[in-house]
């Protein structure tokens, strides 16, 4: 973490926060009058709610690099659907927003994945019949469903989708997602790549950081944490 840089937010003179001075999109903390949840480090259970479709535990990683694993029963629909406990943020003008998460994936076909800032909600994709994402709080993030590769960048108000954008072709191979609400619009990012800026119909709903994968056939398939960061200024 050396290319950082100490700013103050919004000309907030009690919240600062440990920008990446390349991507000044990225935070690494932030103190003062603020919301914040962070696992990079550790994987805690207690800090999180998760909704276990079959038999698929998550675990602490034994990865240096990673804080959880998530590895599913053999079977369809087999996952995990995971939240922060305590749902906080809510893009509010002027309250700056920053959600990131380092994932790997398994399979980049045969798989679902969900990440982003949600609406409190036990199956962001459904959990049988059908691969779908089942939105019923809001939020943003980026989805990608099982039997395609490709991800999108896509925001929701309650149940209705309000925006999106095509985000990457998946594979297996790590990669950073990150959303940045500036006090009006919202970004996305792949890789430190702006994928998409949302101005309109933005998210209403009180979210909180959110990760869900599932296996799409039945096969087990595995989704590594690396790390997963949330903050939130308050006027």
């Amino acid at each position: 973490m050396a290319n950082v840089l100490f700013s103050q937010i919004d000309g907030n003179k009690n919240s600062f926060a440990v920008v990446d001075n390349r991507y000044t999109h990225r935070w690494y903390d932030a103190w003062g009058d603020v919301d914040k949840v962070v696992c990079d480090n550790e994987w805690n259970v207690d800090n999180f709610t998760v909704t276990a479709t079959a038999t698929s535990p998550i675990t602490a990683s034994i990865l240096p690099s990673a804080v959880a694993l998530i590895t599913t029963a053999a079977a369809d629909f087999a996952g995990d659907n995971i939240q922060a406990t305590g749902s906080r943020f809510k893009f509010t003008a002027g309250q700056p927003c920053y959600f990131g998460a380092k994932i790997t994936i398994s399979d980049a076909t045969q798989s679902g994945l969900v990440v982003g800032l949600w609406g409190v909600d036990t199956t962001l994709m459904a959990a049988s019949s059908t691969h779908a994402l089942a939105i019923t709080a809001g939020g943003i993030g980026f989805t990608k469903l099982d039997a395609v590769t490709a991800m999108h960048f896509k925001s929701y108000r309650t149940t209705v989708e309000a925006n999106t954008a095509a985000a990457q072709t998946m594979d297996v191979a790590a990669h950073v997602y990150e959303i940045y609400y500036d006090g009006t619009k919202v970004m996305g990012y792949i890789d430190n790549e702006l994928i998409a800026t949302f101005t309109e119909t933005l998210p209403n709903a009180v979210m909180t950081p959110s990760i869900e994968f599932r296996a799409g056939e039945a096969g087990a398939k595995t989704c590594t944490i690396h790390w997963m960061r949330a903050f939130q200024i308050r006027s």
